[in-house]
């Protein structure tokens, strides 16, 4: 019996219909599981908890590298959603609040990474607090990316257009007064409310209290619970003016302009009664809620760091989870992943093609029949001449002319 022919790799249509992974030994919902579980803990239990489930064994680098790879599908998809946002944006909440901030993983080699969380909810008013409404944030939503301030900023369009942020009829902004959240701001809903996070003013009240303390002035001890009451209540106007009676030569202290500047240039987000009497939060927990659920709670676990390629997938991830839009993301990865093989498929189908009409064309080139030489002509007078007319030379068919037959050999000569 012959032995078969060995078989090269093909494509199987039935392998893209069932949408089985490729190079995997998981079925698609297993797959899903595993990712599924690997966003919310790390990878070895991710494993094991898939084995506890479904009986499915695999190890903590598959686990590993399908997480991720999903992950970058993800990310992909949004990226190009941010290329191409919605042109029918749904309908928006009555008051909404954003908010965004910076937060830290750490990376391989002792390094760290700066990202950038931000949040994304509705106001509503519930309850009384001491004679006045209580405001909460509902309906958190979150977006995440470890990028510079312009490229998040363009790519937060997708939750912000799904939110509805530019059409919306209320917007206040929570922020903690950097520069790059006014451009934020600027690109996506630049008639919002915007507010300084009164924890950061406090905070940096009582830093600047001690920055005096320590240059030698005397003040009362209860002079910041007393500043900070009347910035919540009154606004900031007392300490604009403590700020301005200030020696000149204490406002130029190192450790004190900066806090003087902070507060001089964000007197406008400070007016703190009034965005209590129009029911806006002063406070960003909303985001602070954001670094802890999207960012701290997966990416920031006892011993983690990651590889910087990896923190945006697993941050898209995450999103999804805590956003509650799983089997969206899902669908969507799906999708992608299809569309990059179908397209892998073709450039390799288009490079076999290409191999093929090159190699037939060179068969070609070797196969042309060659050009015979055309046959040097003599007339017949000369070929009957000895000589040539009117000269002593012989002519080409002069006996002369002709080749021996055979050499003769030295022994003949002698």
């Amino acid at each position: 019996m012959e032995p078969v022919p060995v078989v090269g790799r093909g494509f199987f249509p039935l392998d893209e219909q069932l949408a089985l992974p490729a190079g995997s030994s998981l079925t698609p919902r297993q797959q899903e599981h595993l990712v599924h579980l690997s966003s919310w803990m790390p990878f070895e239990r991710a494993a094991s908890m898939l084995h506890c489930l479904l009986g499915v064994q695999v190890s903590e680098a598959t686990t590993r590298r399908q997480s991720e790879q999903a992950g970058a599908l993800a990310l992909a998809v949004q990226t190009q959603q941010a290329k191409a946002p919605s042109e029918d944006p749904p309908k928006p909440e009555a008051r909404l609040a954003v908010s965004a901030d910076g937060a830290y993983v750490p990376l391989l080699k002792g390094a760290w990474a700066h990202l950038r969380p931000g949040a994304i909810g509705e106001v509503a008013a519930e309850g009384q607090s001491q004679g006045e409404p209580e405001v909460h944030v509902h309906q958190l939503s979150y977006f995440s990316r470890m990028s510079d301030a312009e490229t998040f900023a363009d790519l937060a369009e997708v939750e912000m257009g799904r939110r509805g942020v530019s059409q919306a009829q209320e917007v206040a902004a929570v922020t903690d007064g950097a520069e790059w959240l006014q451009g934020l701001l600027d690109l996506h809903c630049p008639d919002a409310v915007r507010i300084l996070d009164f924890a950061h003013a406090a905070e940096h009240l009582s830093a600047l209290l001690q920055a005096l303390q320590q240059a030698g002035m005397k003040l009362p001890t209860d002079l910041l619970p007393r500043l900070v009451h009347r910035l919540k209540h009154r606004g900031p106007a007392l300490l604009l003016y403590l700020l301005a009676r200030l020696p000149s030569h204490l406002q130029e202290q190192d450790g004190i302009r900066e806090h003087v500047g902070y507060f001089r240039k964000r007197a406008a987000l400070m007016q703190y009664p009034q965005y209590r009497e129009q029911g806006w939060p002063i406070g960003s927990g909303m985001v602070e809620s954001a670094n802890k659920l999207v960012v701290e709670a997966r990416l920031k676990g006892a011993g983690m760091h990651w590889q910087e390629n990896h923190v945006n997938p697993m941050l898209t991830l995450r999103n999804a989870v805590c956003n509650e839009r799983w089997q969206e993301s899902w669908q969507q990865i799906t999708s992608e992943k299809q569309r990059q093989r179908l397209l892998q498929r073709q450039e390799r189908a288009t490079t076999r093609w290409q191999q093929r009409v090159g190699s037939l064309l060179l068969l070609l080139l070797r196969l042309r029949p060659a050009v015979p030489k055309p046959a040097a002509t003599s007339s017949p007078a000369l070929k009957s001449r000895a000589t040539l007319p009117g000269s002593s030379r012989p002519s080409p068919a002069h006996p002369w002319k002709k080749a021996l037959v055979c050499r003769p050999k030295p022994l003949a000569k002698n």
